[in-house]
């Protein structure tokens, strides 16, 4: 008697599919979280006349740092605002299509200033030892000037030294007079630098590793006490890719 083909396969557990899903959906969450989301969306109703100070301010914060954005992208935002009269909603759409693209987190407070955080498109990348700087936009719906902190479980506090808490993070705005003083001041010591209020704004967001490797980080947002998103949407992994110095 001849056996079917059919009949020598193996019955498949009847949850084999969905396993195999749940494990793609996490491979492919992971393969997200360290090499970034979409590009985050342009906000309409910007004060052009603002964002474009506040580019400036952005590029000098960074030129200063000597954490000088892609050449492309500084020369195309120079561009737009070597014109002194382009003050207009595309001029603004631009400015923030290039700005978006480098950043690392985009955080929203929406008019009940709950703060919640999103992956951004920039690549996830640090040296150990080595202070980098990473762009934040924030769209802040509730014209808070409170100062947007950042926490997390991976952060140590100064002077400490464990495996686990390995990353140093903190946030500052521009312009950066009191954050860049000549004498170097220790984290501690740093003032934090409050929001503009305005809708759309980019922050700084300075990141050290102590630690070599692929290691992720939950990096925690708020503006003060019980603004955080009830839904802990105000915390957002991030996979990082940490190259020995």
């Amino acid at each position: 008697m001849r056996t079917s083909q059919h009949e020598n396969i193996a019955p498949q557990p009847a949850n084999a599919g969905r396993s195999g899903g749940f494990f793609l959906l996490v491979f492919v969450a992971w393969i997200s979280s360290a090499c970034g989301q979409s590009a985050l969306p342009v906000v309409d109703g910007v004060d052009a006349r603002a964002l474009r100070l506040q580019c400036q301010q952005v590029l000098d914060a960074l030129s200063k740092m000597k954490a000088a954005l892609p050449p492309e992208t500084e020369r195309e935002l120079r561009a737009l605002l070597k014109d002194e009269n382009k003050a207009s909603d595309e001029t603004a759409e631009k400015i923030q299509k290039l700005l978006n693209d480098q950043c690392l987190v985009g955080v929203s407070i929406n008019p009940e200033s709950r703060v919640k955080a999103a992956r951004g498109p920039r690549s996830a990348e640090l040296v150990a030892g080595r202070e980098s700087i990473f762009l934040i936009r924030v769209l802040n719906e509730a014209g808070v000037t409170h100062p947007l902190s950042v926490q997390s479980p991976q952060m140590r506090a100064p002077g400490e030294s464990t495996k686990e808490r390995w990353l140093e993070a903190s946030v500052c705005s521009t312009p950066l007079s009191s954050s860049l003083p000549e004498k170097k001041e220790s984290r501690a010591e740093q003032k934090e630098e409050k929001l503009s209020g305005q809708k759309v704004e980019y922050l700084l967001l300075r990141l050290k590793a102590h630690e070599a490797g692929k290691r992720e980080a939950t990096l925690v947002f708020d503006v003060g006490q019980g603004t955080q998103d009830l839904g802990f949407r105000a915390e957002v992994p991030i996979l990082f890719t940490i190259k020995k110095e």
